[in-house]
């Protein structure tokens, strides 16, 4: 783990909470990795208080456990884990879409649409950012069908079970993205926004589902 950290004295437990985050996310702490809370603390030149603190919150993200015999470690990308987030996303995300079909911001969809119509046109699989690119773009567009629901709650939990689902991807495609996944995430996202824009909700949903079915497929695969 490269160390960027710049420690403040304010709130510094969710700072070193938002510091392993982001780097648990980008894969440069892998799954199933040990944290040791003096070894980090040394690392980032803090006590191990807020450390502790940190790892207590990651645990209530349900991304480290504890284990009696290894301690403290990151979540392992198993088949249990895979299964449980695409549950929950199979269960909330098509409901929120056809939330937001009532009321839908049909500006933030029609951008979505140019994103991915770009991201169709040019996958870029040999780009070394393209895989970080097309997961950011991928969890944006989730994220905001859950805001356009109009349900707060829902829009919460979609954001984080997203977030999960991006770290499961990241860890998919760590070696290399195949430019025939680029090419099917983008026209599946383009169906789906295609059904919202035409007050096809029901429409929309199934081919929602039908989405995440795949991507829970294709993560199994890779197990």
């Amino acid at each position: 783990m490269n160390v960027d950290f710049k420690p403040v004295r304010a709130n510094l437990g969710q700072q070193v909470f938002e510091y392993l985050l982001e780097h648990i996310y980008k894969m440069d702490i892998a799954p199933g990795t040990r944290l040791g809370v003096g070894e980090i603390a040394d690392q980032l030149g803090v006590s191990r208080s807020p450390v502790r603190d940190a790892i207590h919150l990651l645990m209530a993200e349900g991304l480290v456990e504890y284990g009696t015999s290894s301690g403290y470690q990151v979540i392992p990308v198993d088949r249990k884990y895979v299964e449980d987030v695409f549950v929950v996303r199979r269960a909330l995300e098509p409901t929120g879409l056809r939330l937001a079909a009532r009321h839908l911001d049909r500006e933030c969809v029609a951008q979505l649409c140019d994103r991915w119509q770009q991201l169709r046109t040019h996958p870029h699989s040999t780009d070394p950012d393209t895989l970080e690119t097309h997961i950011n773009a991928d969890s944006y567009l989730h994220q905001s069908i859950g805001v356009m629901s109009g349900n707060a709650v829902l829009s919460e939990m979609v954001t984080k079970v997203v977030s999960r689902a991006a770290w499961i991807r990241r860890w998919v495609y760590s070696n290399r993205i195949p430019e025939s996944h680029l090419a099917m995430m983008a026209e599946e996202h383009l169906q789906i926004l295609d059904a919202l824009q035409a007050g096809q909700a029901d429409r929309g949903a199934d081919l929602l589902e039908q989405h995440l079915a795949s991507g829970q497929a294709i993560a199994l695969n890779y197990l």
